[in-house]
């Protein structure tokens, strides 16, 4: 009897130590098992801190990209307001001051001559311009071309004997006010205004300009008028001339 209560309490001994055992191995992971840290709801994990710095960055650079921009469309807006400002400056100019003046966009062949102006001077003449394009090839293979301008201011009895009525105006500013002439109808005018009376030819140097690019000529008459032409020329398709141009005559200051 003895025995079997022995035996009897060295299986519980037995039973009780694996418990223990047991229970202390699911209490403490064993080395080779990492651990997985908690959180508490108020502090957010250091993964998610990083993706609201990288936000954060992104939407600065956004701030910054779109600052630069709204400057480039400052500046772009300050171009164009002092564009339109010069453009308003031209118009209204020969309303303020003595000017006279007359504005062409037209379209001649090559070897014709654009007569523009008619606009009548103080000495009781009226003004012709008359601008002859030729294109030429640079060393460098580019196409340039050379513009010829004169100035021929005639009176009415010169007008009505070459029959140049049509570019008679009486107004003081024109638009679209112009003829293209064959070489031989501009140096036969030209050649009969040398024997005429109160006639007058003046020529500006002959000058190189590029395609598109704008070109400036400039003269003085006899009575101290300032004469320019402002303008620009290009080739179209069927290599003609396309001319933008820009007549005015400023008297004598006094």
């Amino acid at each position: 009897m003895k025995k079997s209560r022995l035996a009897l309490g060295i299986i519980l001994a037995a039973s009780i130590a694996i418990v223990v055992y047991l229970h202390t191995q699911n209490n403490f992971p064993s080395p080779n098992t990492t651990s997985t840290p908690t959180y508490s709801t108020q502090q957010a994990p250091p993964e998610n801190n990083a993706g609201r710095l990288h936000n954060l960055h992104a939407a600065l650079t956004r701030g910054t990209t779109d600052s630069e921009r709204d400057k480039e469309d400052i500046k772009k807006l300050k171009r164009e307001l002092e564009v339109t400002r010069e453009k308003l400056e031209r118009i209204t100019r020969p309303l303020e001051k003595n000017v006279l003046s007359s504005t062409v966009n037209a379209e001649i062949k090559p070897g014709e001559t654009l007569v523009t102006g008619g606009y009548r001077t103080s000495n009781g003449n009226h003004e012709l311009t008359l601008l002859t394009p030729r294109s030429l090839i640079l060393e460098d293979g580019r196409e340039a071309i050379e513009m010829d301008g004169k100035v021929l201011s005639v009176g009415t009895e010169f007008i009505s004997a070459h029959g140049l009525e049509p570019l008679v105006t009486n107004a003081r500013n024109t638009l679209q006010h112009a003829e293209a002439w064959m070489q031989d109808e501009v140096s036969k005018t030209l050649s009969a205004a040398r024997e005429a009376k109160e006639t007058g030819i003046f020529s500006s140097p002959k000058i190189l300009t590029i395609p598109s690019e704008p070109f400036t000529l400039s003269m003085s008459d006899s009575d101290g008028a300032q004469f320019s032409l402002e303008g620009r020329v290009t080739r179209n398709l069927n290599g003609n001339f396309v001319i933008q141009s820009r007549v005015e005559r400023t008297p004598k200051a006094e």
